[in-house]
């Protein structure tokens, strides 16, 4: 079976971020079923050392696919307004802005890295919300090849920060998997969590087929999915992947990315073929 294997591995860092309340600990993995999009901020300034910290860990991060150049820019309110278009849905007091060179898969790598950063921040205690709709003045940045590939508004919540998950409008999960075999407790921990991923205008564009040693992901065509919904539905797949790869490490499952051609040439109707991840 011919595969193109991209060089992921993970294995459980145990990246713990956060302690809210007495003794109680926050990392990524449980951000993921806490964490909501959050549209009211306060405008008011954030320590300089938690700022610092989130721009540390941004850049801390593995790309999903190597050899993708991503730069990650600080702004405030004034500055988004300077070098973008578009209404500001959402007004926060910071933005944290995503350019990376366009090249293969850097939209589902961007995806990937800036929920990682969305998850961060909910450990963090701050709420989030990316900016599907921004469209920069200037293509590209000055002097660079790297060009804009979402926003993340962030600050302190007005309102609670955290919600139960199963208060997530999502999908049912039989609408997203496809279990062709029986499957252990972990891979479906993964489902679950890919699941709760947040995607532009909650399109949730991933399908999932799911087997015992590997899960395949697709991305649904749907004739609704125009204008901005269509151009960002791969960085939603990068988000969804953030979760499926963030719970697999949680879980000390060890994954690897692989591109396998067979499954490319499979017509499976209304979705377009993207990676598979297999179980180590």
């Amino acid at each position: 079976m011919p595969e193109k294997i991209f060089g992921l591995n993970y294995h459980a860092a145990g990246n713990y971020v956060y302690q809210h309340g007495i003794g109680v600990i926050m990392n990524l993995y449980e951000a993921i079923f806490v964490r909501k999009t959050i549209g009211k901020y306060k405008i008011e300034p954030l320590e300089q050392a938690l700022l610092d910290g989130i721009i540390n860990f941004a850049e801390s991060i593995p790309p999903l696919f190597e050899g993708i150049t991503v730069e990650y820019r600080l702004m405030g309110r004034s500055e988004i307004k300077k070098n973008f278009r578009g209404v500001l849905t959402y007004k926060a007091p910071y933005y944290l802005v995503l350019y990376a060179e366009n090249i293969s898969d850097y939209q589902i790598n961007g995806g990937y890295l800036m929920q990682q950063v969305s998850l961060y921040m909910t450990a963090k205690g701050l709420g989030s919300c990316f900016m599907g709709i921004l469209k920069p003045k200037k293509v590209k940045t000055e002097g660079t090849k790297l060009e804009y590939v979402i926003a993340l508004a962030f600050g302190k919540a007005v309102n609670e920060v955290y919600r139960s998950s199963d208060k997530a409008k999502r999908l049912p999960l039989n609408d997203i998997a496809i279990f062709k075999s029986e499957v252990s407790r972990n891979i479906k921990t993964m489902i679950q969590a890919a699941r709760l991923a947040p995607s532009s205008m909650n399109s949730q564009p991933w399908r999932l087929v799911v087997y015992d040693n590997r899960i395949h992901v697709f991305c649904k065509k749907n004739v609704f999915l125009t204008g901005i919904l269509n151009e960002v539905k791969l960085i939603d797949i990068g988000i969804c992947l953030a979760h499926l790869l963030v719970t697999a490490d949680e879980l000390w499952v060890d994954v690897k990315l692989i591109h396998q051609d067979n499954i490319s040439n499979i017509a499976f109707k209304k979705n377009d073929y993207v990676i598979s991840i297999k179980m180590c």
